[in-house]
């Protein structure tokens, strides 16, 4: 019998409502890759988006090494979890026993001795002797080598999951070192957000010709819709299409999105596994209510954290906003974000133009704007753990919501302007 927390899976690996996107042949860019290697591979798309429940597909935890970005402070670090993962030793010992031997004779001769008692012959008495002796010898590896050399042996896929997560230089000594193993042939998989796809050839250019894309489309308002309908027909229960359809709408073309939807609607109608006889799946009586109350369990501390900005002596500037209330740039920053809908990519353009709509008067600069979006990416990326939920491209002039999560919380979480 079928339960509702293992057919909607949010945040794990989907197995009754797992979509392979045949249209994509997804699989069956990666078994090519697996089976031809020689080169690196570069999976990327939307955070939340299928990356890891695809490569976990053919990858197993145990039939491979997998590293998350997060985790990767240090060049050692990442050698350190590859080791770790692997059992390699980084301290090793040899020993050598040798001996000696050594035998020793002695004689003596007799004849008739007075009173014609005894008899007369030669005696021999021999005395063997050895000794033994070993001598252990200790050397110690770094985790790098101990790491290279288990490589090179089993030949094991790496993936590195998140890899913009990783520190620039610190992307540029890890491909450099594994860019050897990959002209051998180990397969080394990286997953990361769409706008950071090209890191491994930005950081390393030798690996261009030597990187091999494999993008993953969005996810389309169908493809969301069958999440629920596989899903509910493995419970045996029905909902409206107007139901699914307001689910597919509030997901922000995330799965992991959908299927956290798809689970909390069943439980509000106090379904848990699989029924016996069809049911009919109600609507929640409220649906700011429903998806409200989702939100407060997303991302309020990163939130939060945005909103106070870095910490200084000084109070900021307040800004009057529209409804009579006030807020610092910061926090006006993320009133704006919250009134494109919010968009996950937006404009330098699209950002100025909701602050002026969000602000009655001390519209910030284009360089205080800036300085605001460079260092709200620093914070998501050093001091919030797990997904940095936004990044600004300062030379493409972008801001990234690259947390569904983070997005829904804006729409969703927040009664901000």
């Amino acid at each position: 019998m079928s339960r509702v927390k293992d057919v909607f899976v949010a945040g794990g690996q989907p197995t009754v409502t797992y979509n392979p996107r045949e249209q994509y042949d997804l699989e069956g860019e990666v078994e090519e890759y697996l089976e031809t290697g020689y080169k690196l591979l570069s999976i990327s798309g939307p955070t939340k988006s299928g990356k890891t429940v695809l490569v976990r597909r053919f990858i197993a935890r145990e039939e491979g090494y997998w590293v998350y970005g997060g985790q990767v402070d240090s060049i050692d670090t990442f050698w350190e979890i590859i080791v770790e993962q692997g059992g390699a030793f980084t301290n090793k010992q040899e020993s050598e026993t040798g001996g000696k031997s050594s035998q020793t004779t002695s004689k003596s001769t007799g004849g008739v001795k007075p009173g014609g008692i005894g008899v007369s012959g030669t005696y021999e008495n021999t005395k063997s002797e050895s000794s033994a002796s070993s001598e252990i010898r200790g050397r110690s590896v770094s985790p790098s080598v101990a790491a290279v050399q288990m490589l090179e042996k089993e030949m094991k896929p790496v993936v590195i999951d998140d890899f913009h997560y990783i520190e620039r230089d610190l992307q540029g000594e890890i491909i450099r070192t594994l860019k050897n193993l990959i002209f051998d042939g180990l397969p080394v998989i990286i997953l990361s957000v769409p706008h950071r796809a090209f890191d491994a050839v930005r950081v390393e250019t030798e690996m261009t010709g030597r990187l091999m894309q494999l993008p993953i489309p969005e996810w389309s308002n169908s493809e969301l819709e069958d999440i629920a309908v596989q899903g509910f027909d493995a419970l045996n229960v029905k909902a409206d299409k107007s139901l699914t359809d307001r689910l597919v709408k509030e997901s922000f073309k995330s799965p992991h999105l959908m299927q956290d939807f798809c689970s909390a609607i069943c439980r509000k109608n106090d379904i848990y596994e699989e029924q016996e006889e069809r049911e009919i799946l109600e609507k929640p009586s409220s649906w700011d209510s429903f998806f409200g109350d989702r939100a407060s369990t997303t991302s309020k501390a990163a939130f939060d954290r945005l909103a106070k900005g870095p910490r200084q002596r000084s109070d900021r500037i307040q800004r009057p906003l529209e409804n009579g209330e006030s807020c610092d740039i910061y926090e006006a920053i993320l009133i704006a974000l919250a009134e494109t809908g919010p968009k996950t990519k937006l404009s330098y353009e699209e950002i100025r133009s909701k602050l002026q709509k969000v602000l009655t008067d001390n519209i910030p600069q284009a360089h205080e704007i800036t300085r605001v979006l460079d260092k709200m990416s620093e914070i998501a990326q050093d001091e919030l753990q797990g997904e940095p939920v936004v990044d600004w491209d300062k030379d493409l002039s972008e801001l990234y919501i690259s947390d569904p999560y983070f997005a829904y919380y804006l729409r969703w979480g927040t009664d901000i302007g």
